[in-house]
Parts: C-alpha cells; sequence; structure tokens
C-alpha cells in the first residue's frame, strides 16, 4: 500500500548523546564534526535525515514491501532498557512487545526495523497489522515524533546480526558496520521505540 502522505516533522532534534552510544541528528541540517563526517562517508545522509516516513522514501525507488520477521514479548536491548524504566528502578529486565520487519524494494531488503513498544502502544501494532508502522505513526494526527538519534553498529550490537542475515548471502558482502537511526513515538500514554538499520542496497542506492 502506497502512502499517500510524506509529512515533515522539523523540529526533530536531539541535544546530546544518548548513554548506549546513540547521537543527536538535526534531520534538516546535519551537525558540523563527527556526525556529518560519519554520515557523509555512509553516503546515506539523506536518509538519516529524512523526519517524514522512511517507507514513502522507499516507495520512490520502487515497489516496497514488509516482512514480518517477528511480533513477540521479549527483553530490550541493553542500549534501550531505559525504555521501561531506569536502571536501580526495578523495571529493567521485564519483557516488552517487539517488532521485527524488513522493507524490500523490488524485492531487496533494505531496511531492518525493531520496534519496541509499551502496553498501551500494542494496539497502534495492531492497527498496523502486516503493514509498515508508517501507516499509523505518519497519518494519525494524534501521534508525535520525537528525536532522531544515530549510531553505527557493529557485530557486537545484536541488531547487526538480526540485520544481516538478509543480506550476508548476497552479492553486497558483509560490511564491518552497519548504520542505524531511531526515535521515540507517542500517543497518548503509548509508547514506540522504532529503531531501522540502514542494508548494502539502501547505501548503494543514495538518497
Amino acid at each position: 500500500m502506497k502512502l499517500s502522505t510524506h509529512r515533515r516533522r522539523p523540529d526533530r532534534r536531539a541535544h546530546s548523546p544518548d548513554a548506549g552510544g546513540w547521537l543527536p541528528l538535526l534531520p534538516l541540517d546535519l551537525r558540523p564534526g563527527v556526525g556529518e563526517r560519519i554520515a557523509r562517508s555512509a553516503g546515506i545522509a539523506p536518509w538519516l535525515r529524512e523526519s517524514a516516513s522512511l517507507t514513502a522514501r522507499l516507495q520512490r525507488f520502487g515497489a516496497t514491501k514488509v516482512l514480518r520477521v517477528r511480533q513477540t514479548r521479549a527483553r530490550p536491548n541493553r542500549d534501550e532498557e531505559w525504555f521501561i524504566g531506569a536502571p536501580g528502578s526495578g523495571h529493567c529486565g521485564r519483557s516488552v512487545m517487539v517488532r521485527e520487519v524488513v522493507l524490500t524494494v523490488a524485492g531487496v531488503p533494505w531496511v531492518f526495523a525493531h520496534t519496541l513498544a509499551n502496553a498501551p502502544a500494542t494496539r497502534l501494532l495492531r492497527r498496523a497489522g502486516r503493514n509498515a508502522l508508517a501507516m499509523v505513526l505518519f497519518t494519525d494526527p494524534k501521534v508525535s515524533a520525537g528525536p532522531l538519534q544515530y549510531r553505527r553498529i557493529d557485530i557486537r550490537h545484536p541488531l547487526y546480526a538480526a540485520a544481516q542475515s538478509w543480506y550476508g548471502e548476497s552479492s553486497y558482502g558483509l560490511p564491518l558496520t552497519l548504520m542505524a537511526r531511531r526515535a521515540l513515538f507517542a500517543r497518548g500514554t503509548a509508547r514506540l521505540l522504532v529503531t531501522e538499520v540502514f542494508l548494502p542496497p539502501l547505501v548503494g542506492a543514495g538518497g
């Protein structure tokens, strides 16, 4: 299903690094310094800066489909533990709903997406069904988008292994690192932490 919206959110900015290694990114004007060099060296600055629907941007390059990998309760990754409670609060270690999908363009995997949802947000997952979450996040005016953050992930990060399985046997080979970005979405008490990992075919396509 083709998205009918491509709404931009120019105020999505973060001002300090996250404890898990996630760095701030201004969506319309990359910060000077290390963030800018990393983004430009990867050739995906336009993708990192995209403040509207990533799915809508993918659709410019060809037929885009969503493959749902899993949707189940699981423990968050170490750099996601704050999502369910700060360390020492007694809530770390609790499971949350995890949804993982692969976005393909013309049958080729371009993005691996990993989402955490708190209890009130499970209804948003049900609304999305097997479609991209963008069908909910960027069409519902009551959903607000938080700051964009990014980082490089490598074999030490669990999302690297999950993502690389979708391109490991392709002609793109196995890069040592992958670029990823994430943002928190909210609708009332519902919270969704959406992480998008960019696969080699997307990097090769440019912006």
